[in-house]
């Protein structure tokens, strides 16, 4: 079903953001909080078990996702959406640089878990959580405002739980527009805590001079501001080394991971480090460890 949307209607909050408030008003929330830390971290999941009791996606909080051009994030990013989905959660995609056929048609691979996708196949893939899976038909930039009216939309109207904004690059004027990102983050940081979704924008990381070298928070792309106000920051880079050995001696090591997944910064989260990921070519899936069986989304 296509939907029109007047964004110009979601531009400003007309509520009351920051309220004065007695301690005592928090007594439940506060139980809650120490009754509820035997069950680990808090927030939805990421597909990957190892990081189960360690990464959490938050709700009202925002993360950044940052790798080169190349490293795999949109990908990880189709695969993250589809292990929400199977935890029934409801979850808008902007993908600013891609279609949503291009997009659809790589998660239906990742879906099926296969190289080869039948007619029968997509058929199930689009009524599999077709009510809770959702995406902004634009490619090509936006206005930070409409960035923001779209999430509040997200909300209001469609219920999400995430978001997911691909990418920065295509929200603010240029690379160098420093006060251009630190608005926009700061403003997507407050509309995550106004309508309690988890808002995932997507950057871009200097290309690494030393391929040895595992990216880090300092080689985001603009402002410093950036990582300084997300609650999380996670990067995605390619094992460099082990590409260029394979490349070598035509055979992979595959003791060594493809991928890293970088947990840079997580403000609500003790843990901070590095998961090593393996790459199925023809699932397009990443996993945790080589040979690892690949996992069936629409097999609920």
């Amino acid at each position: 079903m296509l939907i029109n949307i007047d964004l110009e209607q979601y531009r400003e909050f007309h509520e009351i953001m920051y309220q004065i408030k007695e301690k005592a008003v928090f007594e439940d929330e506060i139980k809650n909080y120490y009754k509820n830390r035997h069950l680990g971290i808090e927030g939805d999941k990421l597909p990957w078990q190892k990081l189960d009791q360690l990464v959490g996606l938050r709700h009202s909080e925002l993360t950044i996702w940052a790798g080169e051009n190349g490293s795999g994030k949109s990908l990880i990013l189709g695969q993250l959406k589809l292990a929400l989905l199977k935890a029934n959660k409801r979850v808008l995609t902007a993908s600013l640089e891609m279609t949503p056929t291009k997009t659809l048609s790589r998660m239906v691979r990742q879906a099926v878990g296969s190289l080869n996708v039948s007619n029968q196949d997509i058929e199930q893939f689009m009524h599999w959580r077709k009510e809770k899976a959702f995406l902004f038909d634009h490619q090509g930039r936006i206005e930070p405002w409409q960035s923001i009216a779209l999430c509040r939309y997200a909300k209001q109207h469609l219920n999400c739980d995430h978001i997911i904004l691909d990418s920065m690059m295509k929200l603010v004027r240029g690379e160098d527009d420093f006060n251009g990102q630190k608005d926009l983050v700061d403003a997507l940081c407050d509309v995550a805590k106004e309508t309690k979704m988890h808002i995932h924008l997507v950057h871009h990381i200097r290309k690494g001079g030393e391929s040895n070298r595992i990216a880090e928070k300092k080689d985001i792309k603009g402002s410093g501001v950036i990582t300084d106000l997300a609650d999380n920051v996670i990067l995605i880079a390619r094992n460099r080394v082990k590409e260029k050995e394979t490349e070598q001696n035509q055979i992979a090591d595959n003791s060594q991971p493809d991928t890293f997944l970088i947990t840079a910064k997580q403000r609500n989260g003790d843990w901070e480090g590095t998961l090593g990921l393996w790459f199925d070519k023809r699932s397009q899936q990443f996993t945790e460890s080589f040979n690892q069986p690949i996992i069936k989304y629409l097999e609920d």
